[in-house]
């Protein structure tokens, strides 16, 4: 280079500057570019060849230097075909797609017929940018041209009309090839991955392997191992990992990563774990966020939890992903002290400006029972997207807050932001929750009506919870008989819920007798029919319930309660007494039974199913888990500290009324989460107004 610095040094010829540019280029060396082009500039050999700035455009396209290629080019006073092909294939290259786009419209307004490489690279930035109309008239310009069945130019307009959603036209690009390689299946195959039909990229992967082409491409098997995952296809997918041997692509990160991720989201996480194994570099971020996530999926938060401390132990870093899964496993389980941890370290990672994260944090606290932290992290996220606005509706309507979930979805619209499937269900369920039938219902009829979303059985199934609990049952049978498809296993067992607490014996049968065939070995239809019969002292059907109970060896699912204290969660069932601290418990039960009487509580003895005395049934009221629990806590945490237990079945009435004299005579809050929504007793009242 030190020739090139010398002003009155003698220029190289073209053909040897072109060589010194391509190698600058390939290197990515921009500084070493650079000086190589600032002597060409006074040489003034770039003023008289066109043939040199195409070579430095293509040079600094490679150094991602975009701007100073586009520069060159604006220099160059005659563009050749080179130039406008080199400088499109530049800004694709560069991720500068609308500018790729504009400046192959510029190359045919200058009436210059395009390569089929710069129509490529165009269509290229068009699959990019998922732009259906670009990418057709790119097509029609390939037609015009003959292009359209060249291999490299259809294989990209396949690729660019899958990944804009239009399958068919995809389809049909694909059809007309006369060959077909490696990259054109492999844009086939994630087209159909990606937009879904799972089922079609399989067998596009069939088609490829008898083509004889199936060790030709990588990323194919990547595309085939993410369809069957989605497909969830155990079988299928250990037979692509023979392939994948085969091929000799086992040890390729990219692909060890999608076979992980392929037997995680099957559920086979054992093999996944082994997946993790054979590659020699160990835990990368993918694979273990695959895990992760596998696990999340599977209910089994424990083993994430080790899988993400080991990758924390080995020096892999999270990502947004890796803390998404993470706080969602917290969020099932309401494991508020791991929630928070995770939160602390998405702050160290300054991850908390992503709005994904920020969505599931929102989600956590919800159902961790903290619905102030929750909105408060939503109002700190700064573009709150359609997964953040879903999430917070969802947590209003957990909490029993009808008329904040309304105005979040009205504040939600207004900011332009559309709903979908997700948003109704959170919003019929918040409805539902505290009685507003006529503003569900009308958010109902306006999916279809207003925002073209047809409702799925789970909204239908909201409303037919939303008259239930409104003990409008006549309307809910009618709704149910024009119903265009029929309810799934929740809207029956919401019916049969309702029948239960109305004492509804005809309908209460219906619903059992649907739901039966739906559910067989659902326990609670049989407790429900039960009670349903109790209420009306039909004591024969009652023992007529339990024999065939017996008979069929169908077991009442048992209720617990749980809540954490002193950084270990304790479990309690009905009647349990295994607890170290159990005479302390009592204790303090037989203190509450009495201070609670003193206050006005009279056991609501009616709820329970059995042909017993009341006093007898108020003993067995009294060691319900949930009183169990909450005795507990009232011994073990300090005074100032809210109680939160957590609920595996539907708190009883009974239950809900003591919680409530015991939130007045201890002055202290308790939040309850049962199968269903939230309740919060302060001072005596809770935040579902009795209505639940």
């Amino acid at each position: 280079m030190g020739k090139l610095r010398g002003q009155n040094s003698r220029p190289p010829d073209a053909a040897a500057a072109a060589s010194l540019l391509q190698s600058c280029g390939r290197a990515g060396d921009l500084r070493r570019g650079r000086a190589l082009h600032a002597h060409l500039l006074l040489s003034g050999a770039v003023a008289a060849s066109t043939f040199l700035s195409n070579h430095l455009i293509t040079m600094y396209s490679h150094c991602a230097d975009a701007a100073s290629a586009v520069r060159v080019f604006g220099a160059v006073p005659r563009p050749n075909l080179v130039s406008w092909t080199t400088l499109v294939a530049g800004l694709t290259q560069n991720s500068m797609h609308r500018d790729a786009l504009a400046a192959f419209a510029a190359m045919r307004r200058a009436d210059v017929a395009p390569t089929q490489f710069a129509l490529s690279s165009a269509a290229r930035a068009a699959a990019a940018l998922a732009a259906p109309l670009p990418g057709a008239q790119l097509h029609c310009v390939g037609i015009r041209l003959g292009f359209d069945t060249e291999l490299f130019v259809a294989s990209n307009l396949a690729d660019m009309y899958s990944k804009c959603g239009l399958l068919c036209e995809a389809c049909r690009v694909f059809d007309q090839m006369p060959h077909k390689d490696a990259v054109a299946w492999t844009a086939m195959i994630d087209g159909y991955s990606k937009n879904g039909n799972l089922q079609a990229a399989v067998l596009a992967f069939r088609d490829l392997k008898c083509e004889g082409l199936i060790g030709a491409d990588q990323h194919v098997f990547c595309s085939a191992l993410s369809a069957s995952g989605g497909l969830k296809d155990g079988w299928l997918g250990r037979s692509l990992h023979c392939c994948v041997i085969k091929a000799g692509f086992e040890l390729e990160t990219v692909v060890t990563n999608a076979l992980l991720d392929m037997y995680a989201k099957s559920g086979d996480l054992e093999y996944a774990s082994r997946v993790v194994k054979i590659d020699c570099g160990g835990w990368n971020v993918v694979s273990g966020t695959s895990l992760i996530d596998g696990y999340i999926e599977a209910g089994r938060v424990e083993e994430a939890l080790e899988t993400y401390t080991d990758l924390r132990r080995q020096g892999v870093e999270p990502n947004e992903f890796t803390f998404s899964s993470m706080i969602k496993g917290c969020a099932m389980q309401a494991l508020l002290e791991q929630g928070t941890q995770l939160h602390a370290q998405v702050i160290k990672t300054s991850l908390i400006s992503d709005s994904f994260v920020c969505s599931t944090l929102v989600d956590m606290y919800g159902k961790c029972g903290l619905i102030s932290l929750s909105i408060q992290l939503f109002n700190e996220i700064g573009y709150q997207t359609g997964i953040a606005w879903n999430a917070v509706i969802n947590v209003y309507a957990q909490h029993g807050h009808g008329w904040e979930a309304i105005q979040a979805f009205d504040r939600m619209t207004s900011s332009g932001i559309r709903p979908n499937h997700i948003t109704f269900v959170s919003l019929l369920t918040a409805c539902s929750h505290v009685g507003l039938v006529d503003e569900g219902l009308k958010y109902f009829y306006s999916m279809k009506d207003e925002y073209g979303i047809e409702p799925k059985e789970e909204h239908y199934s909201c409303v037919i919870d939303m008259y239930g609990r409104a003990g409008r049952l006549d309307e809910a049978e009618k709704f149910i008989s024009e119903m265009p498809i029929k309810p799934n296993a929740h809207g029956w067992c919401s019916l049969l819920g309702a029948c239960r607490m109305r004492g509804n014996k005809d309908l209460g049968e219906i619903a059992a007798q649907n739901l039966m065939k739906l559910e067989p070995g659902n326990t609670g239809i049989h407790v429900s029919l039960s009670g349903i019969y109790a209420s009306l002292g039909q004591w024969e059907d009652v023992k007529a319930v339990r024999k065939l109970m017996r008979d069929s060896r169908i077991k009442k699912l048992p209720g617990f309660s749980w809540v954490d204290a002193n950084k270990k969660t304790h479990v309690f069932g009905s009647e349990d007494w295994s607890h170290p601290q159990k005479e302390q418990i009592y204790k303090k039960l037989e203190e509450l039974s009495e201070r609670i009487k003193e206050e006005g509580y009279v056991p609501d003895t009616i709820s329970l199913p059995l042909n017993l005395d009341d006093s007898a049934k108020e003993r067995l009221l009294r060691y319900h888990s949930e009183r169990i629990a909450v005795a507990f806590a009232l011994i073990s945490m300090p005074a100032t500290k809210t109680i939160i237990v957590k609920k595996n079945l539907r708190i009883c009435a009974d239950c809900h009324s003591v919680l409530k004299f015991i939130s007045k005579v201890e002055s202290r809050d308790i939040i309850v989460r049962d199968n269903s929504r939230f309740h919060h007793f302060v001072e005596g009242r809770c935040s579902c107004g009795d209505y639940w």
